[in-house]
């Protein structure tokens, strides 16, 4: 799960070092995958996430509340939200339900520590196309975000 390096990207383009630096100002490479919301209360947490979605080449918007969520994508294009279930103050099951109503093709991954099939088809329900318990697997995350999966919504 990694981007091209810039050497492999000189290869792919076709362009040696020299070339590349004279047409940085004209065309920029972007590795940006989409933007991803992640709402998750712990401080930790919510900073490993952004790290491994930046890394990944995603856009990360974190968040700590569900209040925060709400706000922050007033006026912004989401690709992707990764939810913890049980937030404070407004629950993450039901931001998963707005968000659901606002972004019908966006992926939305619900995550909770409780990780049992209970706590899985009650995000489903809620209108999460998946959910994965903590802690979360990179490779599991990964596949997630980049499933274009159709849910039943």
């Amino acid at each position: 799960m990694s981007l091209p390096t810039t050497e492999e990207l000189s290869l792919s383009t076709g362009l040696d070092t020299n070339e590349r630096k004279e047409r940085s100002d004209e065309l920029r490479v972007e590795a940006v995958r989409g933007a991803v919301l992640v709402v998750e209360d712990d401080p930790t947490h919510r900073e490993i996430l952004v790290e491994m979605l930046a890394g990944w080449g995603y856009e990360p918007l974190p968040v700590g509340s569900a209040e925060e969520a709400e706000f922050a994508v007033r006026n912004k294009r989401m690709d992707a939200a990764i939810v913890d279930v049980f937030l404070p103050g407004r629950s993450g099951a039901t931001l998963m339900s707005r968000l659901r109503e606002r972004f019908p093709q966006s992926v939305l991954i619900g995550v909770s520590a409780m990780s049992d099939a209970a706590m899985a088809r009650k995000c489903k329900g809620l209108g999460a196309d998946l959910f994965i318990g903590k802690p979360l697997s990179p490779e599991r995350l990964a596949e997630a975000l980049q499933s274009k999966h159709t849910s039943w919504h």
